[in-house]
């Protein structure tokens, strides 16, 4: 006699299948699955009809601010995990958008924004649960009722300091996170972590975590341990004065092979290394590890003693390329510098040559020593704009053409991808934002052609000297306000569109809050804890609105001379960009042949819009899906538009408008036959929109 056991959980109205967890109607992992490749086998939406498709359900939250949602909606069985704007875990009716139940984390740890979960079915208990990490506590959570997972940790959480090197007197200072989700391998879940980019930092170690109860099983030391390969590319006592070489934009696993493909991150401090002299393994790697054991198996660096903040952001993807006949399991990683690497799975060979090419090694900053060479892939060529040169300068005007080639020719300012930073100022193209950025590539593994985003704005960048910063304790906090934090919220706080609302957050958090805040950043934020402690409450006496005195309070350890101007775009006073369109371009690239097919603007610049320059391209982040359909669905860009494009071609063949950014990664999934488009889009006060997610179905 057979017996076929299917468990059946009623709760709160709707009927929660736990078995198939690996339907092609789901999309039951970060990216849709470990490959990482964001494709879905659904063609119900495709080229002839996406023009039909139409919002069908919208869940929104009931955040007060402008609060911002970069994740990844899980749907599995007809039911979608997603973190609300308000940082709460909800569990919503994939078809109705009815949420079932919500879990509100404990953690009193300031958290950056959530982009993902991971969806693991324990034997053991034979229940479905969701792992993520928020503040720095890894969570296990039932998902049929939303309950902590009492089998797992401490009562259904584990201390995320667990395994590293940070000593509990130091834990307010180095605050460790995670942005992207870890994966599955059996009854592993192995994670990588966000760690400070400035200093005091820690080693950003990669860690596997038995599943089911919590257990740390094993650790890779990202930045050796003294005897271990790599430590001689570091200072003796790294890491102990060191930091950074984490993964935190996501990884990608093959289970077959039981590998585990993490790309990793730039050391901390970004911008400047001369306490970290050597080639810095395995900062800005792509590592293969054995997933079972955590052993490293080959790896690649993409830049050799970083100084531009290059972190390996995106998560890889896994694919078989048809290479000189062959059909070859490969591994593809695309840069924030807009290149894309594609190396044999297994043995870490590249397909196509990569050469050492000499860059500048001469720096004025003291005790500087740049690596005299870095990597480039011969193939394909890069998606995103080489460099700042004179042709790119924008010819919106001539008045501003020449103010920007006067501007460089009489400060002399660096404008190549190498230039070593410095106290005067360099043009970077691409920047920290990309090229590539977390949001990654979606490919389609039928055809072997890889969709990836891309931003194509310069930055300013310049070094400045700690010690020197106190000139400016005198200023008000206003006056501070406006020179580190206005460009991104706005003089009235209240956001622009590359970063948030404050007003009224501002108002909910305690002081100490706020000023934690302040020195650990929260992405895209930087930190600010390199400031002296007399800005930092100027600024929090004027967005509290009362004297604050800093008594009591942790001074912030800070162990660089240097810490840097801030995410800045190059651009006039009148905020006129330096560059010529595009700002922002979507590309397909064949990973087969190593040859870019198109390349088309993402997203249009108001401004010039308005000035009759169409189809600018606009600054972006997040990502997009490819589906079987034909299509590549991505919104990301800060013009609020939700977009279809055709694969083959790179044409818009839809486009909604959203009610606040979509700067995250779509999902779609089927229910009861019928394929939904979602997206999480962040709260907007300007048109009554409190964040959450937007459902699209065909008429």
């Amino acid at each position: 006699m057979i017996a076929l056991v299917v468990f059946l959980v009623v709760q709160t109205g709707y009927l929660y299948l736990s078995k198939n967890r690996e339907k092609k109607e789901d999309w039951p992992a970060f990216g849709h699955d470990e490959s990482n490749n964001k494709y879905s086998a659904l063609d119900q939406v495709n080229t002839k009809n996406v023009a039909n498709l139409q919002l069908a359900w919208k869940a929104e939250d009931d955040a007060e601010d402008r609060a911002s949602v970069l994740f990844n909606p899980l749907i599995v069985n007809g039911i979608m995990y997603a973190f609300m704007p308000s940082e709460k875990l909800a569990a919503i009716d994939a078809s109705t958008g009815k949420k079932i139940w919500e879990f509100k984390p404990d953690s009193t740890v300031v958290s950056t924004w959530t982009r993902g979960i991971t969806f693991h079915h324990d034997k053991g208990q034979g229940a479905d649960v969701l792992l993520f990490v928020y503040g720095s506590t890894l969570y296990s959570v039932r998902a049929a009722d939303g309950k902590l997972n009492e089998a797992f940790g401490m009562k259904g959480r584990v201390d995320f300091y667990t395994g590293l090197s940070v000593e509990p007197s130091k834990r307010q200072a180095v605050h460790v996170t995670v942005n992207a989700p870890g994966v599955i391998y059996g009854d592993l879940f192995i994670v990588g972590c966000k760690v400070p980019d400035e200093l005091p930092s820690t080693s950003g170690d990669i860690r596997a975590f038995n599943a089911n109860t919590g257990k740390l099983e094993w650790v890779f030391h990202t930045i050796p341990q003294k005897g271990e390969f790599g430590s001689e590319t570091w200072p003796a006592d790294a890491r102990k004065k060191n930091g950074g070489a984490n993964c935190w934009g996501g990884m990608a696993l093959d289970k077959k092979r039981g590998i585990v493909y993490v790309p990793t991150a730039s050391p901390s401090f970004d911008f400047y290394g001369a306490d970290r002299e050597g080639q810095n393994l395995f900062a800005n790697c792509l590592l293969a590890l054995n997933a079972k054991t955590g052993k490293r198996i080959w790896h690649f660096q993409t830049t050799h003693h970083d100084l531009w903040d290059r972190d390996n952001g995106s998560p890889p993807n896994l694919l078989t390329v048809k290479h000189h006949g062959k059909d070859i399991d490969a591994v593809a990683l695309a840069t924030k510098l807009g290149y894309v690497f594609v190396f044999n799975r297994e043995t870490g060979e590249p397909l196509f040559p990569i050469k050492e090419v000499p860059v500048p090694t001469k720096s004025d900053m003291p005790g500087e020593k740049p690596w005299p060479t870095q990597p480039f892939p011969q193939k394909p060529g890069p998606f995103a704009r080489q460099g700042f040169k004179e042709e790119y300068i924008t010819d919106q005007t001539p008045e501003l053409n020449k103010y920007f080639k006067d501007q460089i020719k009489s400060n002399r300012y660096q404008t190549g991808i190498y230039d070593p930073p410095n106290l005067t100022g360099s043009i970077i193209l691409p920047t920290a934002h990309g090229g590539s950025n977390w949001g990654g590539a979606s490919l389609n593994p039928q055809t072997g052609v890889m969709f990836i985003n891309s931003n194509d704005l310069p930055w300013f960048l310049k070094l400045t000297e700690i010690k020197g910063l106190d000139i400016h304790n005198d200023l008000s906090g206003k006056e501070l306000f406006g020179m580190y934090c206005s460009g991104c919220h706005g003089a009235d706080k209240k956001g622009t569109n590359y970063g948030p609302n404050i007003a009224r957050k501002i108002g909910r958090l305690s002081v100490e809050k706020l000023d934690l805040f302040i020195k650990k950043g929260a992405e895209p934020m930087p930190s600010f804890k390199h400031l002296p402690q007399a800005q930092i409450d100027a600024i929090v006496s004027y967005l509290k609105g009362k004297p604050v005195s800093s008594e009591g309070q942790t001074e912030q350890a800070h162990k660089e001379p240097y810490g840097f101007s801030g995410y800045d775009f190059y651009k006039d006073t009148s905020d006129n960009f330096a560059i010529k369109p595009p700002y922002g371009t979507l590309n397909a690239i064949d990973l087969n042949k190593g040859e870019i097919l198109w390349q088309v603007p993402l997203g249009e610049d108001e401004k010039l819009a308005k000035m009759g320059i169409k189809n600018s391209g606009i600054f972006n982040r997040g990502g997009g899906i490819a589906t079987a359909g034909g299509l590549v669905f991505i919104a990301a860009t800060v013009d609020g538009k939700f977009r279809a494009f055709e694969q083959k071609t790179g044409k818009i063949l839809w486009s909604v408008e959203l009610p606040g950014n979509g700067c995250s990664i779509p999902s779609t999934y089927a229910v009861n036959g019928k394929q939904y488009v979602t997206i999480g889009v962040s709260a907007n006060p300007a048109k009554n929109f409190k964040g959450g997610y937007l459902t699209f179905a065909l008429k």
